[in-house]
């Protein structure tokens, strides 16, 4: 199954991903090698739901479990498998067959990160046999197109501002803003963000490692943050944090441009245990006071305080 993160939410794509799901409507017996990738809250698991969606209305049998045999399935029939990267190696080296086969229609959705050696196999594959679908988040134009779909909110310009910059356009936190405002018992631009929208970023935190909530504690305080600062804040050599750096922008957390959304710097500092916060902020004051910055340790306690409030 791939259960939908945010029932009835309107579905607002970009122009390759509709012209694909317009292809296989108009021909839902042509071939398909599909990979579709993105991180976490960016619609991989609805775009599946709509490529299920089509084929079933042409009368085509779709499957989403990984067969147990390379020939469990019918040709005619379609597999569709979600989250790949969470899969073993024995079932992604029976995917990346049935992909060079060429007698299935397949179509894979997976995160950027992590990336193990059969995963890199099967989208190899996936690329040399069929296309690849990156979903990105929303532009501005793609924000306000989702909000004008929802009753209440319209095409305000203001809240459309306030979603998009709050969000970074990433299309499961627009729609959690989204179910917030409309929730209100009148609709504007809130002075905060509401506490249901923060609360559920909570699972998403709480499936990161360690290090990586340590990381996101770090870039929540809103100051700069060169890279030599992150050894001896999480006691790691390059590489990991590189790993920890990925895994978080893989998990949605963080943008292209190494920093989180105001959304996520609010669900970091509200959620975060006290005493995790408290030892990367006082990590970082030291840090700063000891090149002789006390502009970046002021900044971060500020931060810190603004977050306590």
């Amino acid at each position: 199954m791939m259960p939908s993160a945010v029932a009835d939410s309107p579905l607002v794509l970009a122009a390759d991903a509709t012209d694909l799901l317009d292809a296989i409507t108009a021909e839902p017996a042509a071939p398909l090698a599909l990979g579709v990738t993105g991180p976490g809250g960016h619609g991989r698991t609805t775009y599946l739901q709509e490529v299920a969606t089509r084929y079933a209305r042409a009368g085509v049998a779709v499957h989403t479990e990984v067969p147990a045999t390379d020939d469990a399935y019918a040709p005619d029939t379609v597999l569709l498998i979600d989250d790949a990267h969470l899969l073993d190696e024995a079932r992604l080296r029976t995917l990346r067959r049935l992909v060079a086969d060429r007698r299935h229609r397949i179509a894979i959705s997976y995160r950027p990160w992590p990336r193990p050696a059969a995963l890199t196999e099967l989208t190899d594959t996936l690329h040399r046999e069929g296309r690849q679908l990156l979903l990105t988040p929303f532009t501005r134009a793609r924000t306000a197109a989702y909000l004008a779909a929802v009753p209440r909110l319209g095409r305000r310009a203001d809240l459309v501002d306030y979603v998009h910059s709050q969000t970074g356009g990433v299309p499961r936190h627009v729609a959690w803003l989204t179910d917030g405002l409309r929730e209100q018992e009148t609709v504007g631009v809130p002075s905060d963000l509401p506490r249901q929208v923060v609360l559920h970023l909570g699972p998403d935190l709480e499936q990161l490692p360690a290090d990586a909530r340590r990381l996101l504690i770090a870039l929540a305080a809103g100051v700069p943050l060169p890279a030599e600062a992150l050894r001896p804040l999480l006691n790691r050599e390059p590489a990991e944090i590189d790993d920890l750096v990925a895994e978080a922008r893989a998990a949605g957390l963080v943008g292209a441009d190494g920093r989180p959304t105001p959304l996520v710097r609010r669900a970091v500092t509200v959620l975060s245990p006290a005493a995790d916060r408290t030892a990367v902020w006082h990590l970082l004051s030291e840090l700063a006071f000891n090149r002789g910055r006390t502009g970046v340790a002021a900044g971060a306690f500020a931060a810190g305080s603004r977050c306590r409030r």
